[in-house]
């Protein structure tokens, strides 16, 4: 078995993250420990963000801002077959219904392969790698993620 490591985290001062849980207070949000979510590779990580869409950037780029709350290794089958797919969705937009539009949109599928958002791509890369485990929800949210046994 190989591992894809995703880290979680929060940011120090994240006035959308905040809005996002002031308004849905019975949602998956609000009691979320992470915020975001970003995939390690190599020395780089892989992220779906707000502001640049999908990205591959620095580990130390990343993590400017923000606070580290978690890093889980998964067990994959194949962890350069997801990590590869990852890389092919580098420029891709952000996925802002995802984000936000969740109680507007229940019947939205996760896995639309052109927006994405951070927890969505990192269960699409664990998906790629042969960690099937988000195969009947319309929605991932950091805390299903966090809950898969690694």
């Amino acid at each position: 078995m190989e591992t894809i490591t995703v880290i979680f985290t929060t940011r120090r001062f994240n006035p959308v993250s905040w809005l996002i849980r002031w308004s849905l207070p019975r949602s998956r949000f609000y009691m979320a420990r992470a915020s975001h979510c970003m995939i390690l590779d190599g020395d780089c990580i892989i992220e779906a963000n707000m502001m640049y869409g999908v990205r591959r950037v620095s580990l130390s780029t990343a993590m400017k801002g923000c606070i580290e709350v978690d890093r889980i290794s998964y067990q994959v089958q194949d962890a350069e077959a997801g990590l590869r797919w990852a890389r092919q969705q580098v420029g891709k937009g952000y996925d802002w219904q995802g984000a936000f539009g969740l109680a507007l949109s229940p019947d939205r599928e996760w896995q639309q392969e052109w927006l994405w958002n951070c927890f969505e791509i990192a269960a699409g890369t664990l998906h790629k790698a042969g960690r099937i485990a988000f195969r009947s929800v319309r929605h991932v949210s950091g805390n299903m993620l966090m809950s898969i046994h690694p």
